[in-house]
């Protein structure tokens, strides 16, 4: 394996930088029909054929020297088998490389962009990237949870929602391709079909500036302005032949309003500053052996869980044991809460290092990728991977958003209580918006330091 194998993270847009090809483009919109499909596991499986060892290898030569410098004993991501630890381990990753600044990320998100990357793939490449996304008819459950979010967004004024906040849920997906190139056409209607994506012309060689313009203002329409730009000039090389986009909004106000009271908050450092800070009831109460956690309900399912480690001081959220917390669930109790309010943004730029982490290296390799259903060339591999994600809290509700971005290029040029209980945000703590409904982690974050 020639490609460099250690690289970073990102946030909410997929974007797919590929090469090679010509032709014309053309995209129509799609619909999805059917209900929520159950989940399909898929077996965990090895590298390519023939390198599968000596990848393995030295990708867990360099998962060992990332992990000494994290003092991460006994975490061993070749072994993070479902979508819960791999949630955590994202959100740890991006946490360090942020060096313990407050992070946000959106397994969700990611898990689209891959989709739409997956579903132009074959062989030992289609293989490891449905592995990771834990069902081999992938773009099946994709189609059903796009109707699923399109079923959710409220128009304004149709139900008691306050004055700054309505519920929006909204996933869009774009292809963009360079306009000398030409998409295949089984592609092109699989993910237009199934992923409601646009397809759209861009010049990537000759007006490279005006291509940027136009995927990022596609971004900040569909993230109502969080998210301003995805892409630069110098993530678009004079090979790259297409950017595949996802985006992720959510709005939505509190089911049960908070109310404001100073409270005292100590980040990591040991500094205590008192905060205008929100209080109120939740809805229900988490604890396993490492948190505890209440619930507080937006509309449609959504729930957000603040979560406070057991243990004061440093903690990775996957030592948290997330699924178990959330499986521990309770609404025996009278819960009450304080928390910050929260205005932060995250940018990772090297997400790839997640996949190859965890022994998804194929689709990185240069010589041995397939991406051989998206345009006339066959000779892509995931070079980089980012995500951009943007979080907004307050009394009244929460906006967040996220864009995660792929880059291909081509080879030679990734009830009544009966007990009270209380949980207090008021040291470092971290959290999830959580879809009840079909399970699904849409963000998960830390935080560290409230000013």
């Amino acid at each position: 394996m020639k490609n460099k194998i250690w690289k970073m993270i990102a946030l909410t847009c997929i974007t797919v930088s590929m090469l090679a090809g010509c032709g014309n483009v053309d995209g129509t919109e799609g619909s999805a029909q059917g209900g929520m499909p159950e989940k399909q596991e898929v077996e965990s499986s090895g590298t390519a054929d023939g390198t599968e060892k000596e990848e393995a290898s030295s990708t867990e030569e360099g998962l060992k020297a990332h992990n000494a410098s994290m003092d991460w004993e006994g975490v061993d991501p070749m072994h993070l088998t479902d979508s819960w630890q791999r949630a955590a381990y994202f959100a740890d990753w991006v946490y360090h490389e942020g060096k313990g600044e407050n992070t946000l990320v959106s397994p969700l998100s990611l898990n689209l962009a891959l989709g739409l990357a997956a579903e132009g793939a074959s062989g030992q490449t289609a293989k490891e990237l449905y592995q990771y996304l834990g069902r081999e008819d992938y773009a099946d459950y994709v189609q059903n949870y796009m109707e699923f979010a399109e079923g959710l967004t409220a128009e304004p004024g149709s139900v008691p929602y306050n004055d700054k906040y309505s519920f929006r849920y909204e996933i869009a997906n774009s292809i963009w391709i360079n306009q000398k190139n030409r998409i295949l056409e089984d592609y092109r209607n699989d993910v237009v079909k199934k992923f409601r994506a646009e397809v759209e012309p861009a010049d990537f060689e000759g007006n490279v500036s005006a291509a940027v313009y136009k995927i990022n203002s596609w971004c900040k329409d569909k993230t109502h302005g969080l998210i301003e730009r995805i892409v630069e000039e110098n993530n678009i090389q004079p090979n790259t032949k297409a950017i595949l986009i996802n985006s992720l909004y959510f709005e939505s106000p509190w089911a049960d309003p908070w109310y404001l009271a100073e409270h005292d908050f100590t980040n990591f450092d040991g500094k205590t500053t008192t905060q205008e800070m929100l209080r109120g009831g939740a809805d229900s109460y988490y604890e396993n052996d490492q948190a505890i956690a209440f619930g507080k309900n937006y509309y449609n399912g959504f729930q957000f869980i603040g979560i406070l480690p057991k243990a004061e001081g440093e903690f990775s959220i996957l030592s948290l044991d997330l699924e178990s917390l959330v499986k521990s669930k309770s609404q025996d109790y009278e819960v009450s809460a304080v928390m910050p309010k929260l205005d932060f943004s995250t940018s990772a730029e090297k997400v790839e290092d997640i996949l190859l982490s965890q022994g998804i290296v194929t689709p990185f390799d240069t010589d041995n990728a397939q991406f051989d259903k998206i345009i006339e060339d066959n000779n892509l591999f995931i070079s980089q991977i980012i995500q951009k994600c943007k979080i907004e809290l307050d009394e009244n509700g929460t906006k967040a958003a996220a864009v995660t971005a792929i880059m291909l290029r081509a080879n030679g040029t990734m009830p009544v209580a009966k007990e009270s209980r209380e949980v207090i945000l008021d040291r470092p703590f971290a959290f999830m918006i959580y879809d009840t409904v079909n399970d699904e982690i849409v963000f998960v974050g830390k935080v560290t330091n409230v000013q």
